[in-house]
């Protein structure tokens, strides 16, 4: 048993672990799980990304080191950069050029060694030797020849023997004397010889010298002068070394178009140099670039997932909105990339026409201003990638972009496109202006600026021609796409014109009612108005069951039973979003239109129903639920204000005497009875909300039904009676 126990416990454990791997699975690899699908997106747009930004074009152009170029080549693009060999030269001459550097040392002149102290030695060695009276001349030559260490010869020592006390002492001074004037001066080495023979001459022209001891003056000095400058080698060194480091760079300047080597010419090492910078030349495979982008481009979409899944979970929950922000990226870095190797092979103003306001326009048109100006952010960085890491002009791109989505925030119509593409060119132009003002040519200044403003103007009509397209292929809306909806010479409003007139004139009015109710609550007007033009398309499948299209012909619905009548008129919900489905109106506005009803009773037929199910059999269950609408409540603030909209203008109209007593009080007879039956329990909309719309309504009823409005003498009621609710909201 115990066993049994044992292995059942593991077999668990395994059926718990499978389980976990399989969820695992399921969540970060299957398919159809959000998270796998964002986890695809995201590394589906990396690789390819740093794919396009890795790539480099080197076109062969058939050149090598010391052979005839096949063709003339001119300079795609003007650089500046150091000759490192030429700047090498430069610092090995300036460093040559530096002498060696001497220290003055007073104790070679003064010293305990020095030469004075070798001078008083001589000389005072010399009269001691003299007066020994034990040994004779010989043996004081040989003597005194010895304590000199043979330095002077027989012939000089024999003469200094041969003088006197008082006469050695005379030429003590005066060779110490000629001594200090020579050695007070630096001498280097070198000027060695040229001393001792200045202290020679001086010797010779001293009359105080006697010439019969001229040379043994002149043998002691040339033996004692030494150079007094000392080489200081810790001093040279740093000078030179000085001199390496204040050597400027040799800095070579090619303009753009200038020509680097002519057909015909042998290419030296210094094109070789100038074509390598070009990036001309270049093609092996970059591996630190290739780590550098791939970091960099991980990094930057990361954050902007990040933000997205922090900022904009409307965005990050929906994968058709990632894939169409993934596809913006890699589209147009790839368009950036392709422009610079256009700018590599030929000339450098390809990089001035980058189509990143472009995307600007179109991510805030499709999304929101904070999406756009993150998605400019990431297409500027990889702009300054692609430009072999120039960031200055990325820099100018992003601040022309955000420009360009703070334009289109709000913009509703192409012509606001188009002017925000122009004010956009202006200031690209300027910022292009000012990078390239300082060491720039003027005609290519001029060039640039203008880039900039042809910039500007085409990416303008690039993000006109592109958002249909973008609409049409994934199914979203925009308020462009919106606007074009909501013009009257749309084929489906004027088939709706023709084929239901009233439902046509209702749709407008209730058009222009929700306008201006969502505008007072600040919900989405423009969206609201289109979802009211198209709410009752279903309406032209059988125009003549709906009463606003009935005129003074019979009422059919008198001849069908309640039941008959109300399938008819709940289904032209169903028909509707039949009819808006194969003419491409987008899922934003079908959503509105399949809720406009909510699930309202539709009260006339009912109580129809409801007095013949009475007189039979008394049997009501179920009934309540078959007379209502089969649709989904309103979802969102646009689709409750359509409600309330649609049924306060179908009610009102339905009064034959109207005053805005009477337009008042069915407005809020109106809207307390949803409120009731809950139908806005589920809209995102307040009480606050809800009562700024009512007041809305009314003003808005009041003013369209002016010319009808009755207004009673002193307060008499109207001769007659209740208003006629035959017409009610429930009905259509």
């Amino acid at each position: 048993m115990i066993a049994k126990s044992k292995t059942k416990k593991i077999i668990l454990k395994d059926s718990k672990k499978d389980k976990t791997a399989d969820g695992f699975f399921r969540r970060y690899f299957a398919p159809g799980s959000k998270t796998a699908q964002r986890l695809y997106i995201f590394i589906v747009t990396l690789v390819l990304t740093v794919a396009i930004l890795s790539y480099v074009y080197a076109p062969d152009i058939g050149i090598e080191l010391g052979s005839s170029s096949p063709r003339t080549i001119k300079a795609n693009k003007g650089i500046e950069f150091e000759d490192i060999i030429k700047t090498e030269e430069d610092r090995n001459s300036n460093e040559a050029e530096i002498e060696d550097i001497y220290v003055y040392n007073l104790e070679v002149l003064n010293g305990e060694e020095g030469s004075l102290y070798q001078i008083r030695y001589f000389y005072l060695l010399t009269s001691v030797v003299q007066k020994k009276e034990d040994i004779t001349i010989e043996e004081k030559i040989d003597y005194l020849t010895n304590l000199f260490g043979n330095e002077y010869p027989e012939s000089i020592v024999t003469a200094g023997l041969d003088l006197s006390v008082d006469e050695l002492n005379i030429l003590l001074e005066r060779t110490q004397k000629i001594t200090r004037e020579v050695m007070k001066e630096e001498i280097k080495p070198t000027e060695l010889d040229f001393a001792k023979s200045t202290a020679v001459s001086m010797a010779e022209a001293d009359s105080g010298i006697p010439l019969a001891t001229l040379p043994i003056v002149t043998a002691v000095i040339q033996k004692n002068i030494q150079p007094t400058a000392v080489f200081d080698p810790v001093g040279t060194e740093n000078a030179r070394e000085e001199a390496r480091l204040n050597t400027v760079p040799h800095m070579v300047n090619i303009a753009e178009g200038q020509t680097i080597v002519f057909e015909g010419e042998i290419v030296n090492e210094t094109d070789i140099i100038i074509l390598t910078r070009l990036g001309l030349l270049q093609r092996e495979f970059n591996w630190s670039r290739f780590l550098y982008v791939l970091f960099i481009c991980a990094v930057t979409m990361f954050l902007f997932g990040f933000y997205l899944y922090k900022f904009d979970n409307n965005i990050f929950n929906n994968s058709k909105k990632l894939i169409i922000s993934a596809l913006l990226i890699i589209i147009f870095t790839a368009l950036t990339k392709i422009l610079t190797i256009l700018s590599s092979i030929h000339l450098n103003f390809w990089n001035y026409l980058f189509p990143i306001i472009t995307a600007s326009l179109i991510s805030t048109i499709l999304f929101n201003a904070r999406i756009g100006i993150m998605l400019t952010l990431c297409l500027g960085l990889f702009a300054g990638i692609a430009t072999n890491f120039d960031f200055s002009i990325a820099i100018t791109y992003v601040l022309g972009g955000v420009l360009a989505t703070y334009m289109v925030s709000k913009v509703s119509q192409r012509s606001e496109v188009m002017r925000a593409g122009f004010i956009s060119s202006i200031v690209l132009a300027f910022l292009f202006l000012t990078v390239n003002l300082i060491g720039g040519e003027f005609k290519t200044i001029a060039l640039y600026t203008v880039m900039g403003i042809l910039n500007g103007i085409v990416s303008a009509i690039l993000a006109i021609g592109l958002l249909p397209f973008i609409e049409s292929t994934f199914n979203v809306v925009t308020a462009m796409g919106l606007l074009e909806l909501s013009h009257t010479d749309q084929p489906l409003l004027k088939q709706l014109l023709i084929a239901a007139p009233g439902t046509y004139n209702h749709s407008l009015l209730v058009g222009h009612l929700s306008e201006n109710a969502a505008k007072a609550i600040n919900a989405d007007s423009l969206l609201v108005k289109v979802a009211a033009l198209y709410h009752d398309l279903g309406k032209l499948k059988r125009p003549e069951y709906f009463y606003e299209n009935q005129g003074d012909i019979e009422n059919v619905h008198d001849k069908l039973n309640p039941s008959m009548s109300r399938n008819i008129i709940a289904n032209h919900i169903k028909d509707g979003l039949e009819v808006a489905r194969q003419n491409k109106i987008p899922k934003r506005v079908l959503n509105i239109i399949s809720q406009h009803h909510g699930n309202s009773l539709i009260s006339y037929f009912y109580e129809k129903q409801k007095d013949k199910a009475a007189g039979i059999n008394g049997d009501l269950n179920g009934l309540k639920g078959h007379f209502r609408y089969p649709s989904m409540k309103p979802q969102s603030k646009e689709a409750a204000i359509l409600m309330l909209a649609d049924s306060a203008e179908a009610s009102v109209r339905s009064i034959e005497k109207i005053t805005p007593k009477k337009i008042e009080q069915m407005v809020n007879d109106i809207i307390e009875d949803k409120i009731k039956d809950g139908q806005l329990s589920q809209a995102a909309i307040t009480l606050k909300e809800i009562e700024i719309v009512k007041i809305t309504l009314i003003d808005g009823l009041i003013a369209i039904y002016h010319s009808r409005i009755s207004y009673q003498d002193n307060g008499k009621p109207d001769p007659e009676g209740d208003m006629n609710m035959i017409a009610s909201s429930d009905y259509y």
